[in-house]
This record gives C-alpha cells, sequence and structure tokens, in this order.
C-alpha cells in the first residue's frame, strides 16, 4: 500500500456579501471610511480554513501596533478568523499608489466590503 495523502477541503460556510453584513454595524461604529478584503475571499477562493484578509480605513492617530483595538467589536463579530489592517487615510491612499507589499495585492484583487455613506 502506498503513503497516499489526501487533503479535504473544507466549503465555506459563509460568504464575502454575508461577512460584509456582518461586519458593517461594527466598521460604522468605529468610524471606519472604507474596508477591503483581499485574498482568497476575494478572489471567491476560501474554503472553511481561511481567514479574512481586511485593510481597513481609520482616522487616527494611534501607532499602527495598536490600532487593531479600535475594530475589536468587529474582529468578534465576524464567525471565522480575521487578519486585520488598519490604516489611516493618508496612509491607504500613498499605498494604494505606490502599489507597493499589501497595496499590491489590495489594487489586484482588493473588493471594497464597505465604503461609509456621505452625509
Amino acid at each position: 500500500m502506498g503513503d497516499d495523502v489526501v487533503i479535504v477541503r473544507k466549503d465555506a460556510a459563509h460568504t464575502l456579501d454575508e461577512l460584509a453584513r456582518l461586519a458593517a454595524p461594527s466598521l460604522e461604529q468605529a468610524g471606519a471610511l472604507r474596508a477591503v478584503a483581499f485574498g482568497s475571499w476575494a478572489r471567491g477562493e476560501a474554503d472553511g480554513y481561511s481567514d479574512l484578509d481586511l485593510a481597513v480605513v481609520l482616522p487616527t492617530d494611534l501607532p499602527m501596533l495598536e490600532r487593531g483595538s479600535l475594530l475589536r467589536n468587529l474582529v468578534e463579530s465576524l464567525p471565522v478568523a480575521v487578519d486585520l489592517l488598519v490604516y489611516t487615510p493618508e496612509e491607504f491612499d500613498r499605498g494604494m499608489q505606490r502599489g507597493y507589499g499589501v497595496f499590491e495585492a489590495l489594487v489586484r484583487e482588493g473588493v471594497t466590503i464597505y465604503q461609509r455613506r456621505s452625509d
């Protein structure tokens, strides 16, 4: 008998639209301007083991490493793990213009799941 390896793919139990709907109240409460999904969820390749890669644009003076605390409710409200990146509007605009690092993926495959309504 050979050493066959079987890879089991667990289908995603949720859709990106559903996650966007669940995320909206927390994003609005935190004062987010925009949230962009990227990675497997944005490409439509998510399975039951995929986390949600999410870039959130949020006005703040907090250092980068402390910003996740502003969106604790968001992370707790979603039924999937979240890999969260929080950028100020200036950082996000600069990154999108230059397209470096994670912004390359955001430019290529990003899907906006939240946009604050204009008043």
